[in-house]
This record gives structure tokens, C-alpha cells and sequence, in this order.
């Protein structure tokens, strides 16, 4: 999740360009004038669509990011209210080697995205609606909706959905990563809701994926998706509404870690329940903190709460337990933080790791770490870790070549937040040393060979086998190579195009 953060997530988003280097050169070497190739091409363009630059109101507004570290750069924005505005900017900024991201939520926060400099921002931001068949039980959302925007409609007509852990994130752009979040052991990740797509891919053509048409492309859309276009248009199977989910926020005192994290590593989690650790430092207190946000979701309060018996019978200092509506799931949970943790322009300098087995001597490790570098640098005291230990039954049960995402085994997605105030804060430098360490401590004893992300928890410094895994990378390159062979979206954690 995040708290402080995230995603988080996930992000998330849907991001575009061209690859990095090669196309910010070309477009300079051009010294071409952004304004005047737009201008240009305006007449492709309906007459709704906004177009804004740096000196124009508005320009902020649809270019702000939840992150602001190490953000990409633009000398145009434009907000497309049709699919074929969408066409026409891919295929403009494709013929004069212009760099773009196109985003929904601009959640995102792995560090490839900053590759995009002097680029064009194609904000999505208008394509919001989100249409219901009740008889189907589907919901198709546009590529602007977050989840905040599906929880109540999806909700209110007696269905609910798996979503992330954030209100604030782009529903799609976390779906294309896979999607994980607080139901993964009741519906599974969000990917397994989905049912088609529309994308506009790099040759500025329409296509549909799902199962059925374009099937391998919509096998790659799970799990890669950032890699192959822009998603216009996203259909998900909904469930039935189970009713209350039951909500536990719960802080221990820093001297119980070492006895939390083992009852943690040795604690049985049905498909319904989550724990969320996250090691915090309490301002108020002035010392360190842990904060667990466990939900229940499928049954009674007396049922949850003879679940979470090995947590509660350790004392917390604080107990909020209640029931809450599926709707509310992100933002009553988790101490009520979702709209601090939502909030724009602040520094996440993010770094993910998978887990697949518990190992409470280096979580107890990690706390110790933090505690010391939290005493020694003040400025960053906001930096946190998310522990997001989600039961997997659902997730393992879709067989793992269905899709293109490589960890369905995980059980638990660590988020590294290293925080600060503000850029060019000298805290940067031993802050980032940090996340970096933290992560190979789990990585170590995390039940894979080696390091492995969730991508929508990327940092930007992973190979693409550690992210998208070795087995599942020939078939992923050969996607790329047949949909964009150049890399025109390719500044999220982007795919080769040919892999041994």
C-alpha cells in the first residue's frame, strides 16, 4: 500500500514515450519548436481538446505528480477528449521523435519515468466515465478513472471489486502491472477481473484484447502492459458484495517488534484477512512505531476478531476495530490516512521487493536499521516501510502462464519509502543508500533466488528479470518487438525487444 504512500499502484499508470536517450537527442538535434509542430498538427485535433505549455494556466494542474522525486519534464501538455485525439498525438509525436507520457492518475513513481525530459504530457485526465452492466456484472472504465471514482458506483449497484489500497490511483495503470490489493485471496489481483481492453499502439492503430481477440497481446497486457499503448477503454468482471468489510488499526510499542514479527512470520491468514505492517517514527512520541492495518472481508466481527487473536492478545497501545463498507475500504482504513498519503508533490524515492516466505530475524533487522538512521537523520524521519502481507489463494489459483505476471506466489510486497522534505535535501544521498540496503536485506531472505519486484513497486534499477521474470521475458520481448519495436512506450520499466 502505501502509507505514506502507496500505490501505492500502484500506481500506477499509464505511461508512453519514446526510449529515453535516443529520442530526447533526435528531437533536439531537430531543435524543433514544440509549439509549432502542435500547432501544426491542430487541425487533427477536435476542438475540445486543451492544449497548454509551461507559461499557460492550467499547465500545473494536468502536469502534478503524487511524486516528485526524480520526475520526467514538459514543454507541452494536451488533454485528448477523443480516442482519435489520442491517434493523432501518438502518431505526431511518433514521426518527430517526441518523448510523451500519457497518464491517468500520475501515481507513478519509478525512477525511468524521469528519462522523459522536455516531453509531451498527454493527460487523460478527461476520459472518466465509468459504465455498469448489472446484467453482465461488468464495469468499463475510461483510462482517467482512479479508484475513488469506482468504489462508490460499483458499491451502490451491490457489487464490489479488487482495487489497490490507495483511493488516489489510477485503476488502469495499476491493473497493467497486475493489481494487488486487500482482496488478493478472496477475487484474486485485479488483472483476473479483467476482461478487455481497447489500446492505441505505437502505429497510432486501435486495437481489442481479451481473451478471445488479440489473445497474447491481452496475455502480456497482464502483467506489462505499460509496454505495448495506451489504454482508451478497460472492462472488468465485478462480484457480489460480500457486505461489511472489518477494519483493525493497531500500534505496538517499538519494544514488542521482535515478538510481533515472529507471531507475523508464524500467523495463518484466510483468504479474507490481511495484515499490513508498517515501521513507522511517531512524531508526537518521538520514537519508533509499528502500525498494523488488518481487514477482514467475507465475514462477522466475532470471526475477524478470533482470527487476529495472536495480534490482539499482544497488547497494542491503540485498538480501533470496526465495520466498514466495502466503499470505504481505502479511506477508513489504515488510521484514516489515504487523503495525507494521497496528496500531491511529495518526495517517495520508492524501492520494492517480493516475498514469498517470512522471515521475522530480518524483520526485526530492518526495524533495528531504521530506528538507528531515523535518530541520525532527522530530515527523514518520514521514511517508512510497507510490509503488505496479502493471502494468496485466489492469486494462485489462475494458473501462472495465464498471464504475464511472474510472482504470483508472493505473499507479502515490501515498499520502501525513503522521505524527505523537499529536492535537493542533502538527506537524499544516505536516505537512498538506505532504501537500497534495506531492500537487499529482504531480497536475501525472501524465498526467491535473488531480488524480485512487483513492477508497479519498481524502483528503476532492477534488470528486466527481476522484474518480469526470466521465464516469462521471451514471450514479452516478442510482443514488444511485433507492437512497438522502436520503444515509443518505453519509459516504465520497459521490455527488450528480443530476449535469448
Amino acid at each position: 500500500m502505501h502509507l505514506t504512500s502507496s500505490l501505492l499502484f500502484t500506481s500506477a499508470l499509464l505511461a508512453g514515450g519514446i526510449n529515453a536517450s535516443p529520442a530526447t537527442n533526435a528531437y533536439r538535434r531537430q531543435n524543433a519548436d514544440m509549439r509549432t509542430i502542435i500547432g501544426d498538427n491542430t487541425q487533427v485535433l477536435t476542438n475540445t481538446t486543451k492544449i497548454r505549455f509551461p507559461d499557460s494556466d492550467g499547465f500545473f494542474g494536468v502536469t502534478e505528480r503524487w511524486d516528485v522525486y526524480r520526475p520526467p519534464s514538459y514543454q507541452a501538455a494536451i488533454t485528448p477528449t477523443t480516442e482519435a485525439d489520442i491517434v493523432s498525438l501518438v502518431k505526431m509525436a511518433k514521426e518527430h521523435n517526441i518523448p510523451f507520457l500519457a497518464t491517468g492518475g500520475r501515481h507513478g513513481y519509478g525512477t525511468t519515468l524521469g528519462n522523459c525530459q522536455e516531453g509531451l504530457a498527454i493527460d487523460l485526465g478527461h476520459f472518466k466515465d465509468v459504465k455498469l452492466d448489472k446484467q453482465k456484472e461488468t464495469v468499463t472504465i475510461g483510462p482517467g478513472v482512479v479508484f475513488a471514482d469506482v468504489f462508490p458506483v460499483v458499491h451502490d449497484a451491490g457489487f464490489q471489486i479488487q482495487t489497490g489500497t490507495c483511493s488516489c490511483v489510477g485503476m488502469i495503470g495499476a491493473t497493467i502491472g497486475a493489481g494487488i490489493g486487500r482482496l488478493d485471496g478472496v477475487h484474486g489481483l485485479v488483472i483476473d477481473a479483467l476482461q478487455s481492453v481497447r489500446m492505441v499502439t505505437a502505429n497510432g492503430d486501435i486495437v481489442e484484447a481479451s481473451k478471445t481477440k488479440n489473445p497474447e497481446l491481452f496475455w502480456g497486457i497482464r502483467g506489462a502492459g505499460a509496454n505495448f499503448g495506451i489504454i482508451t477503454q478497460a472492462t472488468y468482471k465485478m462480484h457480489k458484495n460480500m457486505g461489511d468489510i472489518i477494519s483493525f488499526d493497531l500500534i505496538y510499542e517499538p519494544e514488542k517488534n521482535v515478538t510481533l514479527f515472529n507471531t507475523i512470520a508464524n500467523m495463518y491468514l484466510p483468504p479474507g484477512l490481511t495484515v499490513e505492517t508498517i515501521m513507522s517514527y511517531n512524531q508526537t512520541t518521538e520514537k519508533p512505531t509499528i502500525i498494523i492495518s488488518s481487514t477482514y472481508a467475507g465475514g462477522s466481527e466475532a470471526e475477524a476478531r478470533r482470527w487476529m487473536q495472536p495480534l490482539l492478545r499482544l497488547n497494542p497501545w491503540y485498538t480501533d476495530i470496526k465495520p466498514i463498507p466495502w466503499k470505504k475500504m481505502s479511506t477508513d482504513t489504515t488510521l484514516g490516512l489515504d487523503k495525507e498519503v494521497c496528496a500531491n508533490s511529495q518526495i517517495y524515492d520508492v524501492y520494492g521487493v517480493n516475498l514469498r516466505r517470512h522471515d521475522a530475524n530480518t524483520w526485526v533487522k530492518t526495524f533495528n536499521k531504521l530506528a538507528k538512521f531515523w535518530n541520525e537523520q532527522p530530515a527523514a524521519q518520514s521514511s517508512v516501510v510497507v510490509l503488505e502481507t496479502w493471502p494468496n489463494q485466489a492469486v494462485v489459483a489462475i494458473p501462472d502462464s495465464q498471464t504475464a505476471y511472474p510472482w504470483r506466489d508472493a505473499t507479502t510486497y515490501v515498499m520502501i519509502q525513503m522521505r524527505w522534505d523537499a529536492p535537493g535535501n542533502p538527506v537524499e544521498t544516505v536516505a537512498d543508500a538506505m532504501g537500497r540496503e534495506l531492500r537487499d536485506d529482504y531480497a536475501k531472505t525472501s524465498g526467491y533466488n535473488g531480488l524480485t519486484v512487483y513492477v508497479n513497486y519498481a524502483h528503476g534499477d532492477e534488470t528486466p528479470e527481476q522484474i518480469y521474470g526470466r521465464n516469462k521475458l521471451p514471450r514479452l520481448a516478442k510482443l514488444k518487438k511485433q507492437y512497438d519495436p522502436s520503444s515509443v512506450f518505453g519509459f516504465h520499466n520497459p521490455l527488450p525487444t528480443s530476449y535469448p
